[in-house]
């Protein structure tokens, strides 16, 4: 978003390197990357950056995060890229082994707190003209797989919160749609992040289908400055990349 000339609000727990909370549940590894690292990245763009610290089961702290965002862009926002997930222990295992509170956890960090950050964006930029919402989305939501977790296939709790938040793109166009807002669905297909390769054997399947972050953040980019993406509409960011020459034709890809 930085390079395609935006100023970025960015969330996340981890402020500096090393945190303890930037670990693999999975395998207990330490993961790079952090606030101060990503700002620092965006500001060597010439762009403005605005760091957050903000947990999304801390729900009483969420419109409070908001805010602090909205204030560091200079009172303005334009687009919310909704990408944030409950990731913790037990989130790996079949439904009948998975603890209650994993259960509670994902809803509340997938569902719960996406409503509630939604809903508050959303207040803001009906107040200034509109706006846009990018909500990372999975097929996960909407296909059965062939197979259960941790053989190919995701988490029935996972399947359940992505479900849920899927409907709230197309629920906004018809809301909102005539007064200036755009909301639509990106499902980013496979993607090898940090934690997706440290997460082992778990995640195996993830890491050797999976494209780099870097090319679905600059499809992503594209998609939201597009305005024929059609609002309330649901889009890979893989057909889009490899529009963009971001990836070879004969590259085997999932869009799950």
């Amino acid at each position: 978003m930085a390079r395609a000339g935006y100023d970025v609000a960015i969330t996340a727990r981890t402020v500096n390197e090393g945190d303890p909370t930037s670990v693999a549940p999975e395998s207990g590894l330490g993961l790079p990357g952090s606030l101060a690292t990503t700002a620092a990245e965006i500001e060597a763009l010439g762009r403005r950056a605005v760091s957050v610290p903000m947990d999304l089961l801390e729900l009483d702290l969420l419109t409070d995060a908001v805010d602090v965002a909205i204030a560091g862009l200079g009172g303005r926002l334009d687009v919310v890229v909704n990408n944030a997930i409950y990731v913790g222990a037990g989130s790996s295992r079949r439904f009948a082994d998975t603890p209650p509170d994993n259960l509670i956890k994902r809803v509340t960090g997938n569902v719960t707190a996406q409503l509630i950050i939604t809903q508050h964006t959303l207040q803001h930029m009906l107040a200034n003209g509109g706006g846009t919402f990018c909500d990372i989305t999975s097929d996960a939501g909407q296909l059965t797989p062939d197979a259960p977790i941790g053989e190919g296939g995701w988490a029935l709790s996972y399947a359940v919160t992505k479900a849920g938040f899927h409907r709230i793109a197309d629920m906004l166009a018809v809301e909102y749609g005539d007064r200036g807002i755009r909301a639509f669905n990106v499902n980013p297909g496979y993607v090898a992040t940090e934690r997706v390769v440290a997460a082992g054997a778990q995640l195996e399947f993830v890491s050797k289908y999976g494209i780099t972050p870097t090319v679905v953040g600059i499809a992503i980019a594209h998609l939201i400055d597009d305005p024929l993406v059609p609002n309330g509409g649901y889009v890979h960011a893989l057909d889009r990349a490899r529009e963009l020459g971001l990836l070879p034709a004969t590259q085997p890809i999932s869009r799950t």
